[in-house]
């Protein structure tokens, strides 16, 4: 919390800065960083290294909102760095433990010129203020965001896997899992040819949609089967995974949870975490 942190002893207020800011008991750390609690709650502050979740509103000194993370619904997940010069948002971060709400009067120009190393904008007045108002959410080692992060993957999994596992179920798909890839694959018509292995090229044509039936790519339109070298990266693990399944002329389903396919990321027209289904025939194995 502020109250306990070296950089937040109160220095003289300059009275044409808090006309400025519009603001009442505005206090001023030993650099001159421009700070004013709104809430301030007893906690651990943190420090250089430790990883930070925090929204954040930044604003001209004419009230106008240039950011707003909360509306743009975006969690800021950031590491504390070491300020790189005086007076800089990176000290006022470290002013803050979990639950605090602070803001912070960081001026423009000093910000261009240091922190973003860039041109003032001219709709920002030179000599002219820009005020942060941050809500820190969370406050972690690095450690500790590390098995947050890994015990969030493996729920994510499981849950994930028991979606895909009752969906299977519910629509009484004929279907064989890899238990080592978590992916289903699903004979449709049975081909003859050769399995294809690592460094195989393939060619296959496909339609990939979502549980929800919403189609978002398909080769067959196009009237070209894709093709790739098995083994190389050049796919979705669930394909390097899924194709050596089949055989050279066989027709098949795909049923790739998110974690062999896009993960937590958004692609084109697949929403993150999105398992994914595809139709797929192996037209050629060279």
């Amino acid at each position: 919390m502020c109250s306990s942190s070296v950089f937040a002893q109160k220095k003289e207020k300059t009275p044409s800065k808090a006309e400025l800011f519009k603001e009442k008991d505005v206090a001023y750390t030993p650099s001159g960083l421009a700070y004013k609690y709104r809430t301030n709650v007893p906690g651990k502050n943190a420090v250089v290294g430790d990883v930070i979740q925090l929204h954040f509103t930044l604003s001209t000194n004419k009230d106008s909102i240039l950011r707003n993370t909360v509306a743009e619904n975006r969690m800021v997940i950031t590491t504390v760095q070491a300020p790189t010069y005086a007076a800089s948002f990176e000290e006022g971060l470290a002013m803050m433990s979990k639950g605090d709400s602070c803001a912070f009067w960081i001026s423009a120009d000093t910000l261009f010129k240091k922190g973003i190393k860039a041109e003032l904008p001219s709709f920002i007045e030179k000599g002219s203020f820009l005020r942060f108002e941050v809500k820190m959410h969370e406050v972690m080692t690095m450690a500790e965001y590390l098995k947050q992060q890994e015990e969030m993957a493996k729920k994510t999994k499981a849950d994930e896997d028991a979606a895909l596992a009752s969906y299977i179920k519910t629509n009484n798909i004929v279907a064989t899992l890899d238990s080592a890839t978590g992916v289903y694959y699903q004979v449709v018509q049975a081909g003859t040819g050769s399995k294809p292995k690592r460094g195989n090229k393939v060619y296959v044509h496909y339609t990939g949609h979502l549980l929800n039936g919403e189609i978002f790519d398909s080769s067959v339109g196009r009237g070209d089967p894709f093709d790739f070298i098995i083994g190389q990266g050049q796919v979705i693990e669930g394909w390097d995974e899924g194709i050596p399944l089949m055989r050279k002329g066989e027709k098949g389903v795909l049923y790739i949870p998110s974690y062999r396919a896009y993960g937590d990321q958004r692609t084109g027209g697949i929403p993150a975490n999105s398992t994914l289904i595809f139709e797929v025939e192996l037209v050629d194995v060279k």
